[in-house]
């Protein structure tokens, strides 16, 4: 098998497979970094988080330099590809909800329990993204094992779509009567809505290494 390698070296130039782990990783823990700055400002540190999304803007063009000059690699690149973009999409996420903060914190003055728990939900399924995407490092993707941490994140993102339902059925209650500020309404419930897509992005994320894993299988 060296010896094959070494002649599709000769003709193709070498293998990307190695750096391409490496990269997706720190993309990864720049993920972890973000929603941790997140969470320890509640979304009010807008500067910090831009300042690490733009470090994972850097690495995904790294990453696509990476793509765009592969003939051969471990994993299709358009799948690969793919899933550099929606890893790229978390950080993406993290600072837009920080944004709409921003924008809208004059009406956003209280903390209320449901966006503190969805921040927890979006740490816990981001950690465990890093881990699986440390995993594309492994000389083969271990199939149950992705399979363990992708059910993980998808019951996390289960709990996340509970408590947004149950939010937007608080924020329906009381917002309806005559006379409350729509403008709020909106403001919360927008709010809610990126949080989730947080989530959502790191749920896809996941699902991605799934498939991965089972094309190597």
């Amino acid at each position: 098998m060296a010896g094959i390698a070494d002649t599709f070296g000769r003709f193709f130039g070498p293998s990307n497979n190695d750096r391409y782990a490496e990269l997706m990783v720190k993309l990864a823990d720049r993920a972890i970094e973000c929603i941790r700055v997140f969470r320890k400002s509640n979304g009010t540190d807008l500067d910090g988080i831009i300042a690490l999304e733009r470090q994972g803007d850097r690495i995904c063009d790294e990453i696509h330099e990476i793509l765009d000059n592969s003939f051969i690699l471990r994993f299709d690149i358009p799948d690969a590809m793919k899933l550099t973009e929606e890893l790229d999409n978390v950080l993406d996420g993290i600072r837009k909800t920080a944004m709409h903060i921003d924008i809208y914190r004059p009406l956003l003055k209280t903390t209320r329990d449901d966006a503190l728990e969805l921040g927890k939900v979006s740490e816990e399924m981001i950690t465990r993204l890093r881990n699986l995407v440390a995993m594309l490092q492994q000389s083969r993707l271990d199939l149950p094992a992705v399979r363990v941490l992708v059910t993980e994140i998808d019951d996390y993102e289960s709990e996340a779509d509970r408590i947004v339902a149950g939010a937007e059925r608080r924020l329906v209650a009381e917002y309806s009567p005559q006379g409350a500020n729509r403008l709020e309404f909106i403001a919360w419930n927008s709010l809610y809505q990126h949080l989730e897509n947080m989530t959502d992005h790191a749920n896809h994320c996941a699902k991605l290494v799934l498939s991965l894993a089972r094309k190597e299988a």
